[in-house]
């Protein structure tokens, strides 16, 4: 079983306080850090070492040649010649944060533009609807005039065949009525009736 002195590392730190607008080293301090503790715990225990509230600042970390670098339970060792610098800085200490309100404002304008879209055309309808109604209206006069056309035509050849079905009954053969009109004709033809029979007995 490996004793406490292998299980844990010896890291030392040289803290400086930006967050209080200060670059210098204003403390040298040897940390002695867990194998294989999460970022989380290591965070804590150098925190607890320097006395650092660790809600308000963020911790970088950097190596001899300014190279930051991760701060977990793999940290390589070092020595007090040649510390790791721990930067203490506040939240967003070295960006000018801006409000987000960039996205919202492209968000809102879309919406305004896609509403004003909408309107207009809700507008325009609107100034088409009369028209479209007239439209609709000469359609269904013109549909009503064309069927009555129709019935006026089918009602006319109902007629027509009605009076040509009663006619057929009483209307006399065409040489019935030139024999009736002309009896002259009528005579002559009984004549020549009469002389050709005589000519064949």
């Amino acid at each position: 079983m490996e004793s406490a002195e292998n299980t844990h590392v010896a890291v030392w730190f040289a803290l400086k306080r930006l967050d209080l607008n200060d670059d210098r080293v204003i403390a040298l301090k040897e940390v002695h850090i867990p194998r294989g503790t999460k970022m989380t715990t290591v965070r804590q225990i150098v925190a607890h070492s320097f006395r650092l509230d660790i809600a308000q600042v963020i911790f970088k970390i950097r190596n001899s040649q300014g190279f930051l670098i991760p701060l977990n339970g793999c940290i390589p060792v070092n020595s007090k010649q040649m510390p790791y610098v721990l930067e203490v800085a506040r939240y967003f200490q070295h960006v000018n944060a801006k409000p987000r309100n960039i996205a919202m404002t492209v968000i809102n304008r879309s919406l305004k533009s896609r509403l004003q879209s909408i309107v207009r055309r809700i507008e325009r309808l609107e100034e088409l609807l009369p028209q479209i109604k007239q439209k609709q209206n000469e359609k269904m006069v013109k549909d009503i005039e064309l069927l009555n056309q129709k019935l006026i035509f089918l009602h006319k050849r109902m007629q027509m065949a009605e009076s040509y079905c009663w006619e057929g009954m009483f209307k006399r053969a065409p040489l019935w009525e030139e024999f009736c009109e002309s009896p002259l004709s009528f005579a002559h033809v009984s004549d020549k009736t009469q002389i050709t029979s005589l000519t064949h007995s």
